[in-house]
């Protein structure tokens, strides 16, 4: 899932300062899902806006505002100003579809596991060239400080990363679970093909 943090509202509040009537956009499927941009939190924004001499045309949360066809029923009215927060996507979304300003709400940080709501670990950095197939479901280019994916760097000490020492060389959990496999440790892997992750990317269904 994407995770999304909240940005501190005094923060917000500086952004919205052009605007007098605001409408605020939740998003239930990525940042309500890690307690930072779902409903609840869009009704704390709004509430601290309010507090702070804004007006709140309205509030409004959908399933998921990276789908084109939620996000198209949208209807704003009366409003300055969208405060998002959804994704880097939902908000980009929103924007697309109107002439009405659109600022975010929050900070989107990565693509991770969601461990009952309290911890979210990155996974995935979308790299558009998946490896994990060969590197026993780990991913090296998300869950290595260096990003390696040829191999460890050789600086580890006793099995733990030398970039981050509370945390063990993802590079010999590799290894830990191919042995326990019965599987050669032998990493034949390509060089990152950067091509596979320039931006903007698209991806097209053959329907």
């Amino acid at each position: 899932m994407v995770v999304v943090e909240l940005k501190p509202f005094n923060e917000i509040l500086k952004t919205v300062s052009p605007f007098k009537k605001l409408t605020v956009v939740g998003c239930e499927i990525g940042s309500g899902r890690c307690l930072q941009g779902g409903l609840k939190e869009a009704r704390e924004v709004a509430q601290f806006l309010e507090n702070n001499g804004k007006e709140i045309v309205e509030i409004l949360t959908i399933g998921g505002t990276c789908l084109v066809e939620k996000v198209k029923k949208l209807e704003f009215k009366e409003t300055e100003v969208i405060v998002s927060l959804a994704c880097g996507a939902g908000t980009q979304l929103i924007a697309e579809e109107t002439e009405i300003p659109v600022v975010t709400g929050v900070s989107t940080l990565f693509i991770g596991a969601d461990y009952h709501r309290e911890i979210f670990v990155e996974y995935c950095t979308a790299c558009g060239d998946c490896i994990i197939s060969r590197t026993a479901g780990i991913c090296p280019i998300a869950r290595c400080p260096k990003s390696l994916k040829n191999g460890p760097c050789g600086g580890a000490i006793n099995g733990m990363c030398e970039v981050n020492n509370n945390a063990e060389c993802v590079w010999f959990k590799i290894e830990e679970k191919l042995q326990k496999r019965k599987e050669n440790f032998t990493i034949e892997v390509s060089f990152r093909d950067f091509s596979k992750s320039n931006h903007p990317r698209r991806f097209e269904n053959e329907l």
